[in-house]
C-alpha cells in the first residue's frame, strides 16, 4: 500500500481493492455456508442485516453479478405458514404446472392474506411470497426473475395465471367489456382523477373489487414510502378492477343514470382502498 495515504489514494489503490473483492467473496462464501447447514443463527442474521441486503440489490438493479451473489441470500415470508423462505426453496416446492413466481405487498401478512386477488391462487395451492418490509418490492422488481422464472405480483395490473383457457376467458371479457363499455367510463368519471382506469376484470372470486397498479412504475406500496420520504412525486397509475359476476356490479348498472349512481360509485373505490389499507379521505 502507498506510503502516502489519504482516502482517495485508498479508494484508487488496485491493491485495497483486491482485498475488498477478497473479503466480499469470502463473507458471501460464509453466508452461504451458515445459510445451508445453520439456518436458525442465519435468520438471527438476518432479522438485523437482511434490509441491508436487500437495498444491496435494489441498489444494485443494472449489476447482474451482484444481484446473482446476493439473491440466494434473501429470505421471504410466504403464504406457506408464515415462514421464511429462500428463493431456491420456494421454487423447489412449486408445482411442476406453475411457471411464475407469485407475490403480494401489504403492509403485514394478516393485510395481505385478506386481499382478494389472492383467492384465485389459494383455490390452486400456489404459494405466494408475502412482501411486508417497504424494502422487499424494490428488491424483488430488481430482480425482475430467479433463474429464468418471472416474477410477478397479484397487485400489477399484468397478473395472470397460467391457465390452459385463459385466450378464452380474455375474449368472453373483453366482449362483456365492450358491451358495459359506457358504464365503466360513468363510473371513472364519478370517481374522479383518484384512478386512471376502471376496468373489469377475471382475477376476483368471491371479492368485489380491487385496486391495483400499472405494470411499470410504482405501486400502491412504492408511492406510500416515496410520500414517507417527503418524495410525493412518484405516484401510481392507480386502476380499478371489478368483478363482474359479483352483486356490487349488478347494483352499479342498476343505478347506472340515477341520483344513486355516484355514491355507489365512491363506496367501491373507498371498499377497494380500504382493502389495500388505504384510508379513504371521506371516512
Amino acid at each position: 500500500l502507498p506510503l502516502n495515504v489519504s482516502r482517495e489514494i485508498l479508494q484508487q489503490s488496485r491493491d485495497v481493492k483486491k482485498i475488498g473483492r477478497s473479503l466480499e467473496k469470502n463473507i458471501l462464501k460464509q453466508l452461504s455456508k451458515i445459510l445451508k447447514n445453520e439456518r436458525e443463527r442465519y435468520e438471527e442474521f438476518w432479522a438485523q442485516f437482511g434490509k441491508s441486503l436487500k437495498i444491496g440489490v435494489y441498489n444494485n438493479s443494472y449489476d447482474d453479478k451482484v444481484k446473482e451473489d446476493l439473491k440466494d441470500l434473501l429470505l421471504f415470508t410466504t403464504s406457506k405458514d408464515l415462514k421464511l423462505s429462500t428463493l431456491a426453496e420456494y421454487v423447489e416446492r412449486m408445482p411442476e404446472s406453475q411457471k411464475k413466481i407469485y407475490c403480494a405487498t401489504g403492509k403485514d401478512a394478516e393485510s395481505i392474506a385478506k386481499l382478494p386477488q389472492l383467492e384465485i391462487l389459494r383455490e390452486r395451492g400456489i404459494e405466494v411470497i408475502y412482501l411486508v418490509d417497504p424494502v422487499d418490492e424494490f428488491a424483488i422488481n430488481a430482480l425482475v426473475n430467479y433463474n429464468g422464472k418471472e416474477i410477478q405480483s397479484v397487485n400489477r395490473e399484468d397478473f395472470e395465471i397460467d391457465d390452459e383457457n385463459a385466450d378464452k376467458k380474455k375474449a368472453e371479457l373483453d366482449e362483456l367489456s365492450r358491451s358495459y363499455e359506457n358504464l365503466l367510463l360513468d363510473i371513472k368519471a364519478a370517481i374522479g382523477e383518484n384512478v386512471n382506469e376502471v376496468r373489469l376484470t377475471s382475477r376476483l372470486k368471491s371479492g368485489a373489487v380491487c385496486l391495483v397498479t400499472g405494470a411499470g412504475g410504482p405501486s400502491l406500496s412504492m408511492e406510500k414510502t416515496f410520500e414517507a420520504m417527503n418524495n410525493p412525486f412518484f405516484k401510481a397509475s392507480k386502476i380499478l378492477e371489478i368483478n363482474p359476476n359479483h352483486a356490487l356490479f349488478n347494483k352499479l348498472k342498476e343505478a347506472h343514470g340515477t341520483d344513486n349512481f355516484a355514491n355507489f360509485c365512491d363506496l367501491m373505490y373507498c371498499q377497494a382502498l380500504l382493502i389495500e389499507g388505504i384510508m379513504p379521505d371521506k371516512i
